[in-house]
């Protein structure tokens, strides 16, 4: 794993990963609003009530149908504060390739915790998004960022065997997991 299995969830994390639920939701929202939202301001008008209905929609296929997507949640083991969510979403084609692609949507993290907490919780959200695609047997992971401070997001991408193509980051699934 190219010295990312220092990332793997630890007893010693303050944080526990589940499956998102739909009473999940209202704080998912809430996260991207505060945290997030100011990154399409100019570019695209936010709508919390899309968010919320596209997140449910995604919750909803994730109870029937888990391979299909992947929102999972990290709370504080302590207080069951949320402190970040991820989405990953499969069926999706390039114009130039019959190959089936997961699309990372969504990687939010309380931007108010320490940088090595918000990286590790990154990292871990990475590895999730390729065990998930390794389990449902997708080949290419693709991911993107609309932050302005991109950098180290796609830098932790890279540790991980992503290839930048352009303003994405790819990764091909391999039987490699270990």
């Amino acid at each position: 794993m190219n010295g990312t299995e220092r990332f793997l969830p630890k007893p010693s994390d303050t944080w526990t990963w589940q499956l998102a639920t739909y009473a999940d939701v209202p704080e998912l929202v809430a996260l991207a609003v505060a945290e997030y939202q100011r990154e399409i301001v100019g570019l695209l008008e936010p709508s919390p009530e899309a968010f919320r209905y596209n997140l449910t929609q995604a919750i909803n296929e994730q109870q029937y149908h888990l391979s299909r997507e992947q929102v999972i949640v990290a709370r504080n083991k302590t207080t069951g504060a949320l402190m970040a969510y991820a989405w990953c979403k499969r069926g999706h084609y390039t114009p130039y390739s019959t190959e089936e692609m997961a699309e990372a949507a969504i990687a939010h993290v309380d931007l108010s915790f320490p940088i090595r907490t918000r990286i590790t919780i990154l990292a871990q959200m990475l590895h999730q998004w390729i065990l998930w695609c390794h389990i449902c047997g997708i080949k290419v992971l693709v991911s993107s960022s609309i932050r302005q401070e991109q950098a180290a997001f796609f830098r932790l991408h890279e540790q991980f065997g992503f290839r930048l193509v352009g303003l994405l980051a790819m990764k091909r699934i391999t039987e490699d997991l270990k």
